[in-house]
């Protein structure tokens, strides 16, 4: 039987996630990082997908993606995942061995102001509360590290509603 279409209308914002199969880990290395950081710029440039917010954490990651049309999402990271999963197999030497993802990914779409914000704060908090670093502007592969970075080495997208003045402390509280 088919898998239902997923529905997720332009216009609105989606917090995306995905994590490796049986749990495991799917970024370990700094190659492996810096690698899906430069794969979601260059699926964001055919796509054109704005990217919100993110984090990479050794066995998952969250996107926060605010797509311009109805199909852009799945078309998005289809392209996105399919990318990931056939470099990561060659680089891992492993082609063949089985998925690199647990599941389709899961997208939620965001229905308020305060909805935004807090998904927002979840997904750039999510190395903090992993205990990874003192500070999530101190992950490396968040959004929120991008926010102090003199030099930001990827493009945020503005959300539909800006950051406040005061987010890095409203981030580590």
């Amino acid at each position: 039987m088919a898998r239902p279409r997923r529905f997720t209308p332009g216009g609105f914002v989606y917090h995306v996630f995905n994590r490796g199969s049986r749990k495991g880990v799917v970024f370990d290395t700094y190659e492996d990082y810096s690698g899906f950081v430069d794969l979601l710029d260059l699926t964001r440039a055919k796509s054109a997908m704005r990217i919100i917010a993110y984090c990479m954490m050794p066995t998952h990651f969250h996107l926060l993606l605010w797509p311009p049309g109805d199909t852009d999402v799945p078309a998005f990271m289809h392209r996105l995942t399919t990318a990931h999963a056939g470099k990561w197999h060659r680089v891992k030497n492993n082609v063949g061995t089985g998925a690199v993802y647990q599941s389709r990914y899961v997208s939620v779409g965001i229905t308020s102001g305060q909805h935004y914000f807090t998904a927002l704060r979840y997904v750039e908090r999510n190395a903090l509360e992993a205990h990874l670093v003192q500070r999530a502007q101190d992950w490396p592969w968040c959004s929120a590290s991008q926010l102090v970075s003199e030099c930001p080495t990827f493009r945020l997208d503005d959300g539909p509603c800006p950051r406040p003045n005061n987010w890095l402390e409203c981030l580590n509280d």
